[in-house]
């Protein structure tokens, strides 16, 4: 997952002296890594599919956002399109935190009979990743894993958030305890700003598939 881009991290200064453009695609998508387990969510789009079981009843809860170009299979029979509704608005209600399918013949109860495939991610409506995500991507990025020098290994040890301290070619860094028990945990990070963000995004917990 790409939430940030090179370019973005050159502007805050990772130059190129300093970080390859290979080491900076690993701290993107070190950074991305977190986020997606924090959240519970990614927010670039990506072709899949999840089943559930269904519970008897006419709204199918998603765990996950439905963008659409969906195929949806029921006791392995497909649907056909006016047989539901999909809630995946972007407006006047925003469908990306509680997504569903609705069908008025009900979703009959079984052990993941229900099979949805098509395009799933949190993403604006022009299938953008949202901004404060991307700069949530780029705090984390610049905070949790920041200038060594350029040897592979240190980048590996940085990327894995086993560096306390270390200086190297006139850089320093401490990485404290906390942070790296955040990072291994995949707990909000400790950054004020990044949390506020992250805790928007965040998916809520869904006891039922269908209610």
């Amino acid at each position: 997952m790409s939430y940030c881009t090179i370019e973005d991290l050159r502007s805050e200064g990772f130059t190129e002296e300093d970080f390859t453009d290979e080491a900076l695609a690993l701290l993107i998508e070190q950074s991305g890594k977190l986020i997606d387990k924090i959240t519970g969510q990614f927010f670039e789009p990506r072709t899949m599919t999840i089943r559930l079981d269904g519970r008897g009843g006419q709204n199918l809860l998603l765990p996950l956002f439905l963008i659409g170009d969906e195929i949806i299979k029921v006791d392995n029979e497909v649907l056909n399109q006016d047989e539901y509704i999909l809630y995946n608005r972007f407006y006047p209600d925003d469908d990306r935190h509680y997504p569903k399918i609705y069908r008025a013949k009900k979703w009959p109860a079984g052990k993941l009979n229900i099979e949805i495939t098509g395009n799933f991610g949190y993403v604006e409506e022009d299938l953008s990743t949202p901004k404060d995500i991307k700069r949530a991507a780029m705090k984390l990025a610049v905070s949790y894993f920041p200038l060594l020098s350029d040897k592979t290994a240190q980048e590996e040890k940085a990327l894995q958030g086993l560096v306390i301290s270390e200086t190297t070619d006139g850089h320093s860094y401490s990485l404290s305890a906390e942070a790296l028990t955040n990072i291994q945990s995949g707990a909000l990070t400790g950054d004020s700003e990044v949390d506020a963000i992250l805790r928007t995004y965040t998916r809520p917990k869904l006891r039922f598939a269908v209610a």
